[in-house]
Parts: C-alpha cells; structure tokens; sequence
C-alpha cells in the first residue's frame, strides 16, 4: 500500500520542536514554565561566574594567555604575575574587557528580576 494511503486513518506526525505545549502557558505562580525558565537562568548563572571569586562576574576581563574570566577587581593584583586558576603569566596587554559578556550579565540580573520577587533575587554580585 502506498505511503499516502496508510496514514489516511492516523493522526499525523508532528515533527520534534512542533508539538503543542502539554501545560497551560506561562504560571505565574512558580510552577510550571516559569519553573523551567528560572532552572535555565540559574544554570546560565553557574556559567557567569568569576574563576576567583566566584560570584557572578561584575566587569568581566578574560586573560589572554589562558581565556579564563574574572571581575575586573579580581583579577588586578595578578597582572605582571599569573593566572590565579592555571598561572600562565598575565601581563596588562593580555586583559581583555568582555563587553558583549557584561551585557548578558545585565540581562540575566533583568530576567532574573523578571522571575522572581526581590526577597528571592539574593544573588551576591563581587
């Protein structure tokens, strides 16, 4: 039987990604999707935190030699000695301020303020 004739009496396929939400959207109330939203936020968090400090970064310079990332404060007392996480030598040309990363930081502390009340949001920025 051909393939247009089998699926005549079935429900069609729907493709992965297009399937209709389960769950009424968008609970305020802290279950549900905001759920999921503030889970994903806080995992974004766990990836935008200084290497020394480890708050959420505040002024973000990435060393050069190594990549690693700190808060500008963090990081001024290793300049002309070492990275702090590997030692490769950091020198002033290395340090990189990372604009386009302190802009997602805004924006994660505006969603977050989005997500959850002020007695909630107790993140400690360095």
């Amino acid at each position: 039987m051909p393939d247009n004739q089998q699926g005549r009496n079935r429900q069609p396929r729907v493709r992965s990604g297009n399937e209709p939400p389960s769950a009424p959207a968008m609970e305020p109330d802290g279950r549900g999707a905001w759920a999921h939203s503030r889970a994903a936020l806080d995992r974004l968090e766990k990836l935008l935190r200084c290497s020394r400090c480890t708050n959420i970064l505040r002024e973000p310079v990435c060393l050069g030699g190594c990549e690693h990332i700190f808060c500008s404060n963090c990081v001024s007392d290793c300049i002309g000695t070492g990275c702090p996480v590997c030692y490769t030598p950091a020198w002033i040309q290395d340090v990189k301020i990372n604009r386009q990363l302190d802009s997602m930081i805004q924006l994660c502390s505006k969603l977050r303020n989005l997500l959850h009340d002020n007695k909630l949001s107790g993140h400690t920025f360095c």
